[in-house]
């Protein structure tokens, strides 16, 4: 036995070696499975169909001289035992040694049917295209139904049904492959594609699942020997889910790989390696990972379970199983990385399968997204050499092998090309079949770093239905994917459709500019010159971004090993050469910018679901300078850490959580809590020392004082509203009642709050004295309290409580109901809006109204009200309420604070006035909307130039920032703080809370903190670009409810100064917006210098005659706005717009403007 090398021979000693390295089981205890190959062909035709490959019976492919995978010994035993001997070897590659596959081949069985009774190719009058391919799915099923019941007619010992199970059913399974006579379908046309494809009535190789019997019609199910399984598919109805087999060792028959006797056609050698090995790992539990909708290649040649990657070499040479499910079938040790900014993370990787160390590199990206970064190399040897072990068709153990240059290993397998009687003859190509590969990479386009993206939240989806990727729909398309190849060069080409010069549908299945690092080669005359591609960075086309597009900071890089042996190779899709550097080791660094936390532990994995608001931070009073946050969760457990993420406590209990692998082994989630759970959290707050939880039946006092927690708990009836924790005081609401600490008052019965603020001076010190009777009190000077319910009702309080508790108390408050507010959700805060000295009570409701109310000796009076926000119903979601909070401070820098909320997919800033400031309302997302916040924006500066910008946290697990001119920040935005997870339905929404502080050191964090709840996680960030006094500017709102306090209160006199106006009878603006008008929809604002009685808005054509007019009451000083003009009946033309102010002084003012109508 000799190697053949060119022109060179070596003894058969390396050959045992290797032969040994690649075919024998190791010591080790291995998971084994079984593959019981039963052949099946069938009825001849007879005179022999044109619609199919073949006459129905095993070796009849007419013969084109395939000399690789030869079709005339197609159907024998020895054929198919060293095609499943290539299997054995590639997964023992594949699984590191922990995989073998077992095969018994059993004697042909024979339908009484052609193929083409199975497998029509055209349509009935009438039967309409999805009709057509569901009949054809049914009888697909009907085939392989009558194949497994004429092999079980056999009912000996020996029968493949009747053969004893392994006694370790731990580590051995059965499974059962369908050989059946014909060519796959899969190259019907040969070198010609589908223009040369001829033979429709061949079958495809298909798996077929658990859910597949579906399409299997108990009417075709008849024979004695199996009988259908039924059981209840999603939507509750009775199906066919499996096989039933008499007198088996089997309870039930769910799955069935289904193979064709060759993939050889129309003069295209082609090999079945692939189609088997694909075929077993889906048995094995991998799914498949092209789009499996569009019938689109997603991950290219790099991965075995895609179809471009198990037809790498023709599907004589498939790929192995990429990273991803390497690591989900427990095949390799991942090691996960954390790098911090200064401290990056550089990591030696080894070619996938050699063993000879880390093989997989895992980084986080958010809670449900990470990185997966491996090497794959063509070639284990130094000098780029493949050897590829050759077999016989025949009974004969005999192996050659072939070592070539792996850049020539294509003429192993490639056929000699004819053009016009013109030949390209190959006489290199192997004979006989592949049974071995020195390794099995060979086949992909190049070596190198590939970097993939992998979803967790998406694949748990997926993976019951044995896919990993396809296109979404409407709603999804193609933005998110189980796993994704991060395409090195940023140029996304993999997964598209392009357009060849003939206008035929062309696809790339990966190249080496793909891969790190690389170097593109410019054409000769060229003047372009190219550097070496050696990371992935944060943002390009090419980034280690989220899904979502979610800013991580994350930067790949590989060097160029010293030793690396160069391969040059073409770019399939921009036609030039690139060169790829090879090694079997590369080391790869992996850095963060200076948006991480040093020493930080987040994210941190919580365990339970956090609480909107669910969490406060206090001192530690162990560590002066330093912080604890506490978090709550939406079922009242609280947990404790230091602001880096570290733990305070021993964990007292745990949960534990399903991981993503085969066994779907379960990991301990333990919990940090500071003591028992008192029920669902119904809101938090702190005084900076002590931190006050309120549950529907207690509210919860915990200190930190002495090193351990300690908890103080009040009954209370069910709490609706709070706490707030003002003075030394907690304050809430329960059904017609507001609280002190364990004291209430009484309001009106059936009011029900579901917000408070605090509409006091909270710099005056409490009243203290003796009443007429000589009892002794203590009342809160000036204290005022908004409460708000679900019917409009908004209840203004001011609060005499006594000490003695059960004394009748007493309490000033009035009441006020907005009837455009009525059945919707409120949210409430105070501040002095015109900065005269009063404060205003500004409420938003959760369907698109807002207003401004102020005290008076009367009550509660309405200073405005604006009903045409696109919040919740007023929006075009869907959604019903949207709940998110109020934000209050000063974001253009004018001394007057701004009222900052959300809508469908808006941002909203208003003025004193209640208009929007100019740039918005701001759109979030040009594409899938985001909507259902359920949370509060904050507002901070992220920019460092001391005028706060608003951060908005989105249910999608991002955090977006914009200026108060309206533009999106993009520095560190938006902020992969979360992570995303479709629902498909808006009632079932988990929102995101954001927390910013100082809480770190400055030695480890030099700017403000900002802390992300989200889900079950919680992740932390340094906000880089801000000033470090950000936190402390007067001007901020940066924690939910304004506070730690959740007073809900801005304190509008700590902001610079505004110059006094004095009324004056002017317009100082005036314009209609858009400019032009396009659909005959517009609006108008004007401000003026004093209060008016009325204001009307005229048209005039060209010749001077009005043709619309709108007229407005109630004008105030200020900002005022002419709501949406129906302009419809206007035709195309310039107009002028005469705006006409009469003012409470009489006085009558008016400015023009020229409006252009499109349309």
């Amino acid at each position: 036995m000799y190697i053949e090398y060119g022109m060179k021979s070596f003894s058969g000693i390396f050959l045992s070696v290797l032969l040994a390295l690649l075919l024998s089981a190791p010591v080790m205890a291995l998971d084994t499975l079984e593959v019981f190959v039963l052949r099946v062909q069938f009825a001849e035709e007879k005179p022999d169909n044109s619609l199919t490959t073949g006459n129905g019976t095993f070796g009849t492919i007419p013969d084109k001289k395939y000399s690789l995978d030869p079709t005339k010994e197609s159907g024998k035993v020895p054929y198919w035992q060293k095609h499943l001997d290539f299997a054995n070897a590639y997964y023992q590659a594949a699984s590191g040694g922990k995989l073998a596959i077992k095969t018994r081949i059993f004697s042909v069985s024979k339908l009484k049917k052609q193929i083409i009774d199975y497998n029509r190719t055209t349509k009935m009058e009438g039967e309409k295209t999805a009709e057509f391919d569901e009949a054809r799915s049914r009888d697909y099923l009907t085939f392989v139904y009558d194949a497994i019941a004429e092999v079980a007619k056999d009912t000996s010992a020996e029968s493949p049904f009747r053969i004893p199970l392994s006694k370790d059913i731990s580590r051995v399974k059965r499974a059962y492959m369908i050989v059946h006579a014909g060519a796959s379908r899969l190259v019907d046309g040969g070198s010609m594609g589908t223009d040369g494809a001829d033979t429709p009535a061949d079958f495809m190789d298909i798996y077929i699942s658990r859910d597949a019997w579906e399409y299997l019609m108990p009417d075709s199910a008849q024979n004695a020997a199996v009988k259908p399984a039924f059981g209840v598919n999603d939507k509750g109805d009775s199906v066919v889910n499996g096989l039933l087999i008499p007198g088996s060792v089997l309870d039930t028959l769910r799955t069935v790989m289904v193979v064709s006797e060759a993939a050889s056609q129309d003069g295209l050698n082609w090999g079945v390696n692939g189609i088997v090995v694909n075929q077993i790992g889906r048995e094995l539990g991998l799914p498949n990972t092209y789009d499996v909708v569009k019938g689109i290649s997603r991950l290219g040649y790099y991965d075995a379970m895609d179809f471009a990657g198990y037809c790498a070499g023709n599907g004589f040479m498939p790929a192995l199983p990429a990273a991803w499910e390497r690591q989900y079938m427990g095949w390799a040790n991942v090691r996960e990385v954390r790098p911090m900014a200064g401290k990056p993370v550089t990591v030696e990787i080894a070619a996938a399968g050699s063993g000879l160390g880390t093989e997989i590199v895992k980084v986080p990206l958010n809670g449900s997204e990470y990185l997966l970064i491996e090497n794959r190399q063509r070639s284990w040897d130094k000098d780029g050499s493949v050897s590829v072990v050759l077999g016989s068709t025949g009974e004969d153990s005999a192996t050659t092998m072939r070592t070539v240059p792996v850049d020539s290993l294509s003429r192993v397998f490639e056929d000699s090309i004819c053009v016009k009687g013109k030949c390209n003859e190959n006489n290199s190509k192997a004979k006989g079949l592949i049974v071995g590969m020195s390794s099995y990479d060979a086949g992909i386009p190049a070596s190198g770093i590939v970097v993939w993206k992998v979803n967790d939240w998406y694949l748990r989806e997926t993976l019951q239905y044995g896919i990993a990727n396809f296109w979404g729909g409407d709603t999804l398309r193609d933005h998110q994917f189980g796993i994704s190849l991060v395409e090195a060069d940023g140029v996304l080409s993999i997964g598209k459709t392009f357009k060849n010069a003939l206008g035929e549908d062309t696809y790339d299945y990966g190249s080496g500019t793909d891969l790190l690092p690389h170097l593109r080669i410019p054409e000769k005359d060229s003047k372009t010159k190219f550097d070496t591609v050696k990371t992935i960075g944060p943002k390009g086309y090419a980034n280690t971004a989220t899904t979502m597009g979610g800013y991580t900071g994350l930067k790949i890089t590989a060097a160029v090993p010293k030793d690396a042996r160069k391969e040059k190779t073409s770019n399939a899709f921009m036609g030039d050469s690139v060169v790829n550097f090879a090694a079997l080791k590369i080391s790869v660094t992996i850095s963060i910018d200076d948006g991480s936390i040093e020493g930080s532990l987040f994210p941190r994995e919580l365990g339970l679901n956090s609480a909107v608001r669910g969490a406060v931070l206090v001192d530690d009073p162990e560590k002066a300078g330093n912080k604890i946050i506490v978090v709550g969760s939406v079922d009242g457990t609280l947990q404790a850490f230091n602001a880096l993420g570290d733990t305070l406590y021993v964990a007292d209990t745990s949960v534990m959580r399903n991981t993503l692998t085969r066994d779907s082994a379960k990991v301990e989630v333990p919990l940090y809590r500071v003591g028992a759970s008192y029920g669902p959290l119904v809101g938090m707050a702190s005084d900076g020392k002590d931190v006050y939880s309120l549950h529907k039946k207690k509210l919860v006092k915990t200190s930190f004082a002495g090193g351990l927690p300690t908890q103080q708990e009040i009954d209370i009836d069910s709490a609706t509203a709070g706490p707030m924790v003002l003075k030394g005081y907690s304050w809430f609401a329960s059904k017609g009642k507001l609280w002190r600490n364990g004291q209430w008052q009484k309001l009106q019965d059936d009011f029900v709050a579901r917000d408070m603020a605090y509409c006091g001076d909270p710099a005056k010190d409490d009243r203290r004295g003796e009443d007429a009777n000589g009892n002794k009190f203590s009342a809160p000077n000036g204290n005022k309290f908004v409460l708000v319910g679900d019917d409009g009702r908004i209840v203004l309080v001011t609060d005499f409580f006594r000490s003695k508790a059960g004394d009748e108390l007493t309490t000033g408050w009035s009441s006020w109901t907005i009837n455009s507010l009525d059945k919707q959700r409120l949210r409430v805060a105070c501040t002095d809006m015109d900065r005269d000295g009063t404060d205003e009570i500004i409420v938003v409701g959760s369907r698109g109204a807002v207003a401004v109310l102020r005290e008076t000796a009367k009550g509660l009076e309405s200073v405005w009200t604006k009903k045409t926000y696109k919040r919740g119903a007023a929006g075009a979601s869907g959604l019903k309420d949207e709940t998110s909070g109020i934000a209050i401070g000063d974001i253009n820098g004018d001394g007057y604070p701004e009222i900052v909320f959300l809508g469908d997919n808006l941002v909203y800033a208003l003025d004193r006035s209640g208009l929007p400031i100019a740039g918005f309302p701001v759109k979030i997302s040009r594409g899938t909307p985001v909507v259902g916040f359920m949370s509060d924006p904050l507002l901070v500066d992220v920019t460092g130039d001391d005028v706060p910008e608003i951060l908005v946290p989105s249910s999608d697990g991002l955090v977006y920032a914009y200026t108060g001119k309206g533009k999106p920040v993009a520095d560190q935005f938006p902020l992969a703080a979360g992570s995303f997870e479709y629902q498909d339905t808006l009632g079932t929404i988990y929102p995101m809370s954001i927390f910013v502080a100082d809480a770190v050191p400055d030695k480890k964090s030099a700017g403000p903190e900002i802390y992300a709840l989200h889900r079950s996680s919680i992740s932390a960030f340094r906000l880089r670009q801000a000033n470090g006094s950000a936190v402390e500017s007067p001007a901020a709102w940066t924690l939910p409810a304004g506070g730690n306090e959740r007073a809900g209160y801005f304190d509008a006199s700590k902001l610079g100064d505004v110059e006094k106006r004095v009324a004056k009878d002017e317009i100082t603006e005036f314009f209609v917006y858009p400019n032009p008008v396009r659909g005959g929809v517009a609006k108008s604002r004007f401000e003026i210098g004093a209060a008016a009685q009325w204001a009307t808005l005229e048209f005039y054509d060209i010749t001077g005659l009005c043709v619309f007019k709108k007229k407005l009451s109630d004008v105030v000083a200020g900002r005022n706005e002419f709501g949406t003009l129906d302009l419809k009946k206007l035709g195309s033309d310039v107009y002028t717009a005469r705006l006409k102010v009469k003012f409470k002084s009489g006085k009558t003012k008016q400015k023009l403007y020229r409006v252009g109508v499109v349309k």
